[in-house]
């Protein structure tokens, strides 16, 4: 592949995962009342609750639909502490906006730390949001490989 064709590439590599980017913070805000922080904090906790369940596990398998939704037995708390360390943000500030995403019913505590229970997931606007953050998604995966990364093995498309 050219210099040229490969600088063409990463240009738009990084404007399409831009967007997806700014896309993903946008939905994490609306989902919490507008706060981008706390979005971000309320993402971090989803991850945390199921980041255990590798995709070739029988149990994340199990679990691999986008309807299907991981059962709070099986997602793995974490705590203020673990999260606001994770962050990098400060851990009154963690815990101060863990505290409001409790309040507002989105996390509940549990042994051991924080979970966003499954059906906190199922309901509406968050179940709309992760749609349309799979949406984005598609989106960025198709815009890769209209600009040339080939996802089969990993390596940019031959021209």
């Amino acid at each position: 592949m050219s210099v040229i064709l490969e600088k063409r590439r990463d240009r738009l590599a990084l404007r399409a995962s831009t967007t997806y980017l700014l896309q993903c913070v946008d939905l994490m805000a609306r989902v919490v009342g507008g706060d981008i922080l706390r979005g971000v904090i309320f993402t971090a906790v989803v991850d945390a609750n199921v980041r255990h369940l590798r995709p070739g596990d029988a149990a994340a398998q199990a679990y691999s639909e986008t309807a299907d939704r991981v059962p709070d037995d099986l997602r793995k708390p974490i705590s203020v502490h673990a999260l606001a360390l994770a962050l990098a943000v400060p851990y009154e500030t963690t815990r101060r906006h863990v505290n409001a995403l409790i309040a507002e019913g989105l996390c509940e505590r549990a042994e051991g730390g924080i979970i966003v229970p499954a059906q906190v997931l199922a309901k509406e606007p968050l179940a709309l949001a992760l749609r349309r953050n799979f949406d984005n998604l598609q989106q960025l995966v198709g815009d890769l490989r209209e600009g040339g990364v080939d996802f089969a093995c990993g390596e940019p498309a031959r021209a």
